[in-house]
């Protein structure tokens, strides 16, 4: 069988991920049972409209629009790996001070309808399409690690369909690209297994694609985000490879750790060219999410969630801190360094993202309980959100006790121009492990600690997922 045979015949086809009975349950009692099918972060199994929704507190009647979040979450119940479930949308609508409406859905994708899969090269339109969503080009995207966006009707969250730049997309698209506050460009790129690993890519504030720029790099590694300051990109090649002795296993995800590589990011202008690209070592690590990029003098700085190491074992071997860390790259001297702004555990990092590509001051995560450093304690983890003043290191955490789970904290500007930085509200999900239900929250972003201000309690569960975003009114088109 051929490489590229191996991977259209996998269930996830270009996601590249085996899918096969496991076995169901929630109880830590089960030693076999995989963390994904544990309390939380286990699937929801109908899709949901309600309307007769009760808000505790006050919601800003400001606030008009969709809140969605996007998460993994399997059809069948069943999945070879955290990240192998089909896409579920959880959104509510707000209006007027009222919450109208909460919807979960699935992305309708021929991987849902078990249409993908089979001997042949993977489509790039079967795709899970379950990591995040941005509204661009008068268009909301779901997206997913690898394959092609699937364009999403906000008005019920149904599926329009798979969407690749009239024919421009180079196979994948990243599930976090970053749009420029100031020309609304949407900067992004996709990667691969096998060459070119890595693509850069630009869309006008239309939508019309505008570069496509292929990246050399040493091999095919895990690259789950990148960096954009006001005049570059920022690519990140680490030790997270592609194996195909794994992928040939068909079992779980197929990186791993791989110690030989270096780690290093490459800087390129952004309407650069691969010949363009500048590369600095920096010590090794793993970086799932940039929390934030901007120039200051000479150095192009990017903040991340940084891991020392990550996937050692395998693809399942999630359980290590990663920090609050910033990488300074000085496009004079060549040399790159790195410190630690924050000592406590962390993930999901969020700005205010009229801050993107900017110098800012205000920055949001998860707090991760860094005792929960095993699946056995997946039942019994505490968390919470954390705002950063990156330039004084003080923290404001809200930390609601073992009962309570936040879920990724989404910054909502309090209006659609000027304010201070932090003006505006975080967007959670929360879910209660005594009642097994979720709550949409919203957070005074001034003062985190102080808890939610607007609570709708939600009839069903909304299961731990990935990425959200709020899009107002004022930008559907």
């Amino acid at each position: 069988m051929k490489r590229r045979d191996f991977l259209g015949y996998t269930g996830l086809g270009a996601l590249g991920v085996a899918t096969s009975p496991i076995l169901s349950g929630c109880s830590e009692e089960q030693p076999s049972v995989k963390f994904w099918q544990q309390g939380n972060f286990r699937p929801v199994s109908e899709e949901v409209t309600e309307t007769n929704l009760k808000i505790e507190g006050s919601l800003p009647p400001e606030l008009n629009g969709l809140y969605v979040r996007n998460g993994t979450n399997s059809s069948s119940g069943i999945s070879d790996h955290f990240f192998g479930g089909d896409g579920m949308m959880h959104g509510i609508r707000l209006e007027g001070g009222q919450a109208k409406w909460y919807r979960n859905r699935y992305i309708d994708t021929p991987v849902y309808r078990k249409e993908s899969g089979g001997f042949g090269a993977p489509k790039p339109e079967n795709t899970t399409s379950a990591v995040s969503l941005i509204y661009h080009g008068g268009e909301l995207m779901s997206l997913g690690e690898f394959g092609y966006p699937y364009l999403v009707d906000p008005d019920d969250l149904s599926t329009k369909g798979a969407f690749n730049y009239d024919g421009k997309l180079a196979g994948s698209m990243t599930a976090h690209p970053r749009i420029d506050p100031a020309t609304g460009e949407l900067i992004f790129f996709g990667y691969n297994v096998v060459q070119p690993y890595l693509t850069y890519m630009r869309a006008d504030a239309s939508g019309k694609m505008l570069q496509v720029e292929p990246i050399e790099m040493t091999g095919p590694s895990m690259v789950h985000d990148f960096a954009v300051t006001e005049n570059y990109v920022v690519f990140m090649e680490m030790p997270v490879r592609f194996s195909w002795l794994l992928a040939i296993s068909g079992s779980g995800l197929p990186f791993k750790w791989d110690n030989d590589v270096t780690t290093r990011f490459g800087v390129m202008p952004r309407t650069g060219t691969n010949a363009d690209v500048k590369w600095f070592d920096v010590p090794t690590c793993f970086i799932f999410h940039i929390m934030n990029s901007f120039e200051q003098g000479e150095n192009v700085v990017v903040d991340a969630a940084r891991y020392d190491h990550l996937w050692v074992e395998d693809s399942n071997d999630f359980f290590h801190p990663a920090r609050l860390s910033r990488f300074s790259m000085n496009m004079k001297t060549g040399k790159a360094s790195v410190e630690r702004l924050h000592e406590h555990a962390m993930e999901f990092p969020q700005v205010n993202r009229d801050y993107w590509t900017k110098d800012y001051r205000y920055g949001y995560s998860l707090v991760v309980d860094e005792k929960n450093d095993s699946p056995k304690l997946i039942q019994k983890s505490e968390g919470g959100i954390r705002k950063y003043d990156v330039k004084t290191g003080e923290v404001d955490n809200y930390l609601p006790g073992p009962a309570l789970e936040p879920a990724e904290a989404v910054y909502i500007p309090a209006r659609e121009s000027g304010g201070a930085e932090d003006e505006g509200y975080l967007a959670s999900y929360v879910y209660d492990k005594n009642t097994d239900t979720s709550a949409f929250c919203l957070f005074d972003a001034t003062k985190v600690s102080a808890g939610p201000i607007a609570k709708v309690p939600l009839p069903v569960r909304v299961p731990v997922g990935f990425h959200g975003v709020w899009v107002p009114d004022s930008a559907v088109s």
